[in-house]
């Protein structure tokens, strides 16, 4: 009998307490706030560089928090430079795809950022040196090209679109360039 009493009381306590309302849902930080907890993110990771290894758990609130700013203020002026700094952080933590994302929309929707160009040339890197993707590399430094002849990396795009065209490393292509002079 006491067993019975015990698990009636057990289990109405747990319909009583699955049939009580939710917690409330997360409230929605206020855009002066939410940047401040991007910039203490971004601090806090900047504090850990000289560090073997940058806590990744850190680095994907950071994605979170950056991805929900930009998504509610797009035209915001912060919106590419964390958007920039964010995808950074991820290569850093080998998250490659997302750091190739972020430096995509900075591309696409923020082409007049003064780092746009950057963010193009770091794709093409990014998928070239960390993922091997020699195609969507060569079509990055291509666009690249095609947009920023004149930029300072642009010699640089040049380099490894020819090493991506040929499958050889950037790396084999120096060494080809320095023989050639060392030749002449």
């Amino acid at each position: 009998m006491k067993n019975l009493m015990f698990l009636f009381i057990l289990s109405t306590g747990l319909l009583l307490s699955s049939c009580g309302s939710e917690p409330p849902a997360e409230e929605e930080l206020s855009q002066d706030r939410l940047s401040e907890l991007i910039q203490g993110l971004q601090s806090a990771l900047e504090e850990q560089k000289d560090q073997p290894r940058v806590d990744s758990a850190t680095v994907r609130t950071l994605v979170d928090r950056v991805e929900e700013y930009a998504r509610r203020f797009p035209q915001d002026t912060l919106t590419p430079k964390f958007l920039f700094r964010t995808a950074a952080a991820s290569r850093g933590i080998g998250d490659f795809e997302k750091a190739v994302e972020l430096w995509g929309r900075i591309t696409v929707s923020y082409e007049n950022y003064k780092r746009a160009p950057e963010a193009l040339f770091l794709q093409g890197l990014t998928l070239d040196e960390n993922l091997a993707d020699t195609d969507r590399a060569r079509q990055q430094y291509e666009a690249f090209l095609e947009r920023y002849p004149k930029h300072p990396l642009a010699n640089d795009a040049r380099l490894l679109l020819e090493a991506a065209r040929s499958g050889k490393s950037g790396n084999d292509l120096v060494k080809e360039f320095k023989q050639k002079q060392e030749e002449e």
